[in-house]
């Protein structure tokens, strides 16, 4: 009876340890009163993990000699004397619409340390490995954001924040990860299954499951302390067989032509499920936005790995087709005001190019890099801050990511100076300095 009982113990712990609803009540556990009234404005983050070129995006210097300026050429914007790199004539169409930032600058050109400061706003420099000692700017605003009348979680990944994570907040505060290209015919929520996909018999089979494995902690925990569906599991079938749900993340449910102006690519529906999420009322979304370029899936473009300017060819189109759908797709939809967007990297590259074995690159480069933002009440249709001719230093307004942050909780009402507790007992501020950028404030 003993080993019964011991065994049965041990899998109620091991099955509901990290359950849906375990989370939810772990997350009301840390609820707070602040959080519960915080402004419902959204934030969709495009990370481009590995640093994407300025020189090849929004800060382009055609009047540089060919080692810097490179072989891509530059094209008008809406803005006048405002020129971005020729694969983005979408984006240049609507510059009016959003804002660049060009004139960001850190001390780290290595890629863990340039995340972790631009992500947490808590500065690093050198070689560092391992997950962030700080959460992300996604993990704090779900931390600040949950509420108990949810039908989504508040943090969804498509996957999820490269190198990023919730350090001492726990996995709780974590993103809902969506591991699946929505690009794929076969595209499911392996998460959300259990509600939308395996069936009602399957589904009341999960749900008699879960109540008889809670009728057992009953009968083998002290009497009182566990309750049979308690709220928490309630609110856990609710939020897997929310209607909300199921809708949020079935991309059927876009007409073609929708589906087909994002572009039928991964980071064309990346978009597209990121705008649909946020409509229907998740806080954040994290993307790890790498349109696919001709040699390899990310923005790290070393001449050693790949073409920077095929690359360039290859991926500037996917990422001009997808964002400026996006754009234009939330303005259209009066979303422009409630929901925010953020389109950086750890940061830029250097502006001599480098050749391996005849293969041009550009290798990382902390002091100076490009940014885009739009929506949220911010202030549109501006250029913020500029390089210098060579594109290697900010000559005008330099910015720090901790600025960035700083914009990005003052619009969503979250104070930067509310503290957290580490794991050492140590009370830190979400953001330790920073000032929120004055030209985007209206």
């Amino acid at each position: 009876m003993f080993q019964r009982r011991s065994f049965l113990q041990q899998l109620i712990a091991g099955v509901g340890s990290l359950n849906l609803a375990n989370v939810l009540r772990l997350q009301s556990a840390a609820a707070s009163p602040q959080r519960r009234t915080l402004p419902e404005t959204s934030l969709i983050i495009l990370w481009q993990d590995g640093g994407p070129s300025q020189f090849e995006t929004f800060d382009p210097k055609p009047e540089a000699t060919a080692e810097i300026r490179g072989d891509l050429g530059s094209i008008a914007t809406r803005q006048t004397g405002i020129q971005f790199c020729d694969v983005l004539p979408r984006l240049a169409a609507l510059a009016d619409r959003f804002t660049i930032l060009r004139s960001l600058t850190q001390a780290s050109s290595n890629h863990v340390s340039a995340t972790h400061t631009f992500i947490t706003g808590y500065d690093r420099t050198g070689v560092i490995t391992g997950p962030p000692e700080n959460p992300d700017l996604a993990v704090v605003v779900n931390r600040m954001r949950n509420s108990d009348n949810r039908r989504l979680p508040a943090y969804v990944g498509l996957p999820e924040m490269p190198r990023g994570g919730p350090a001492y907040l726990g996995p709780v505060f974590g993103a809902l990860k969506i591991r699946n290209d929505p690009s794929a015919k076969d595209f499911h929520v392996d998460n959300l299954r259990l509600a939308g996909e395996v069936g009602e018999t399957r589904f009341s089979q999960r749900t008699k499951i879960l109540t008889e494995l809670d009728q057992l902690r009953r009968t083998f925990d002290a009497p009182g302390r566990l309750d049979a569906l308690d709220e928490f599991q309630q609110r856990a079938i609710a939020m897997l067989t929310s209607p909300d749900a199921a809708r949020a993340f079935d991309l059927a449910q876009e007409p073609d032509a929708v589906r087909q102006r994002y572009g039928m690519h991964k980071a064309g529906q990346q978009a597209l499920l990121a705008r649909r999420l946020v409509e229907a009322g998740v806080s954040v979304v994290g993307v790890r936005f790498h349109p696919t370029g001709p040699w390899h899936d990310s923005w790290d473009d070393h001449p050693c790995g790949t073409h920077v300017f095929g690359t360039m060819k290859g991926r500037g189109p996917l990422l001009d087709q997808a964002v400026s759908a996006l754009l234009e797709d939330l303005g259209a939809r009066g979303l422009d005001q409630r929901v925010m967007v953020l389109m950086a990297g750890e940061f830029g590259r250097t502006p001599r190019i480098r050749n391996f074995n005849g293969v041009p690159g550009r290798d990382h480069w902390g002091p100076a890099g490009s940014a885009l933002v739009y929506g949220g009440g911010m202030r549109m249709g501006q250029v913020i801050g500029a390089t210098n001719r060579h594109g290697e230093r900010p000559v005008e307004r330099p910015l720090k990511p901790q600025d960035v942050l700083a914009t990005i909780y003052q619009f969503l009402g979250i104070n930067p100076h509310h503290e957290f507790i580490n794991l050492a007992g140590r009370p830190l501020p979400i953001l330790p300095h920073g000032e929120p950028i004055g030209e985007l404030l209206g």
